[in-house]
């Protein structure tokens, strides 16, 4: 499906005026240098989460906060886009990770309050889904994947398998959406995240001792990142491994957060290293005039200010160092 990209002029109009809204690295230095939550909160308060913040009762609910304004940004850019079923399928993530908190609140009996309310599927809907096994309401290709966790868990009782169907099924939908609305960067941005989630399920299993059949198993395909190539370097040693792939786009990201991964058993270099590349990546579609790209960018952009939100507050409320709270933040899109 061709797109005349000029139909996103007002689209793209509009996110430019909301990019001036995002928090830059000052405003984030500010909070991380505050010496109490409070202060911290304080400066939020005076960006535009100024309205937010006043009718916080308290600064410990501040998610509640970041959840309503990811869900009005997301429903903003889906009501202004030309193509709204391109933002519809950026919110699929969402789905996805609200059926996965489900299914494993089901079947490990934990509570979670993790759900997000961003997603296409009213929240209500996926927990009654959930709950009483009853899948008739969910898009088919949902539907189908919700089954097969309940079949192969009830088999093999391993809550690893939520993760694997639901990742797969949700990347194949993106992949697939990508290429029938003809969006090339889109497809160029799944694909990217698609090897970055690979890279990390690498070192998961090499760090858990697993097989290489396992491997082969849980990897996602379709990224540039083969699945026969990471199969093939799953029992080479550490310096080969990133030997292997210094020659791939992920050098850097490898170099640095694999290596800390399967030597400390921190994933936190890499997932920082990870949020970075994907921002890279989409600052080059920043200045297209006409096109989905800012609109995806903003998305990401407006992600990534929510996500330093919490890892500021989450580090003020731990009493982290500045320092130990700094490293985690990611970099900023503006």
């Amino acid at each position: 499906m061709l797109i005349d990209d000029t139909i996103y002029g007002y689209a793209v109009a509009r996110v430019k005026a909301m990019e001036t809204q995002l928090l830059d690295q000052s405003q984030f230095e500010r909070m991380i240098n505050s010496s109490t939550t409070e202060e911290a909160v304080k400066v939020l308060s005076e960006t535009g989460y100024s309205a937010s913040v006043a009718e916080l009762d308290d600064v410990y609910n501040f998610e509640t906060i970041l959840a309503d304004e990811l869900s009005y940004v997301f429903n903003t850019v889906y009501k202004i886009s030309p193509v709204p079923e391109l933002i519809g399928m950026l919110a699929l993530r969402y789905d996805i990770h609200n059926l996965k908190v489900l299914f494993k609140s089901k079947f490990l009996g934990v509570k979670s309050d993790l759900l997000i309310p961003v997603g296409s599927l009213d929240i209500a809907k996926l927990e009654y889904a959930v709950g009483e096994d009853n899948y008739l309401l969910l898009p088919e290709k949902l539907r189908r994947a919700a089954n097969s966790i309940n079949e192969d868990f009830m088999i093999n009782l391993d809550p690893q398998i939520i993760d694997l169907i639901l990742d797969r099924v949700l990347y194949e939908q993106l992949i697939d959406a990508a290429r029938e609305y003809d969006a090339p960067f889109l497809e160029g941005l799944f694909v990217r995240q698609i090897d970055l989630n690979n890279l990390k399920t690498l070192i998961r299993v090499k760090r858990m001792g697993l097989s290489r059949d396992f491997l082969a198993r849980v990897l996602l395909p379709n990224g540039t990142l083969s699945v026969d190539r990471l199969t093939s370097m799953f029992e080479e040693p550490l310096e080969s491994l990133i030997s292997m792939l210094a020659i791939s786009d992920y050098a850097e990201l490898v170099s640095e957060g694999v290596r800390e991964g399967l030597e400390k058993g921190s994933a936190s270099t890499l997932e920082k290293l990870s949020d970075d590349f994907i921002t890279s990546y989409l600052k080059e579609g920043k200045w297209v005039p006409f096109g989905v790209e800012p609109l995806v960018g903003y998305l990401w952009a407006k992600e990534i200010e929510i996500k330093n939100i919490r890892i500021v507050l989450v580090g003020k409320i731990n009493r982290l160092p500045a320092e130990s709270i700094r490293e985690r933040i990611r970099d900023v899109y503006i």
